[in-house]
């Protein structure tokens, strides 16, 4: 598979949808099996204790995971998370944006396991293992019709 760097990150910037571009995330780098997203630090994402919500942090691991699993697979693969867990490690207070770097550690044809790593500035905020499963596309339910008609792909 013919991977671009330049083209995948153009292309997510011009087509992500809903909740990602709710968080803001900002696809930086891509390498066949690795992917690197930002969340900006913003009120918008931040939690009552001035810090930024778990929940984002989670949905940042995911994410950034997803593209690195993409530039293997590529995006018309169907997959679904089978399993994420997040070790919160510090804080995230700010002011710096939060970065992920996500790696594919291991590529079934079934099960797609790997890391991410959030960083706030020099800190790790935040570790995820990951597990993505590849599904028939007969299991996997499509994107809603105005999606399709429109031609979004995120890579």
């Amino acid at each position: 598979m013919k991977f671009d760097r330049e083209v995948a990150i153009k292309v997510w910037e011009s087509q992500k949808r809903y909740f990602i571009a709710t968080l803001d995330l900002k696809l930086e780098d891509v390498a066949p099996g690795e992917a690197k997203m930002r969340m900006p630090f913003r009120e918008a994402v931040m939690n009552n204790a001035g810090a930024v919500h778990g929940g984002a942090i989670m949905s940042l691991c995911d994410s950034t995971f997803w593209v690195a699993l993409a530039t293997i697979y590529g995006q018309d693969q169907p997959t679904a998370t089978a399993s994420l867990t997040c070790n919160f490690l510090h804080a995230a207070r700010g002011p710096e944006d939060l970065i992920a770097h996500a790696t594919v550690l291991k590529s079934g044809a079934r099960i797609v396991y790997g890391v991410v790593a959030v960083y706030s500035g020099e800190r790790l905020v935040a570790h995820a293992t990951t597990n993505f499963l590849n599904t028939p596309a007969k299991d996997f339910r499509s994107r809603p019709q105005a999606d399709k008609e429109a031609g979004h792909v995120l890579l």
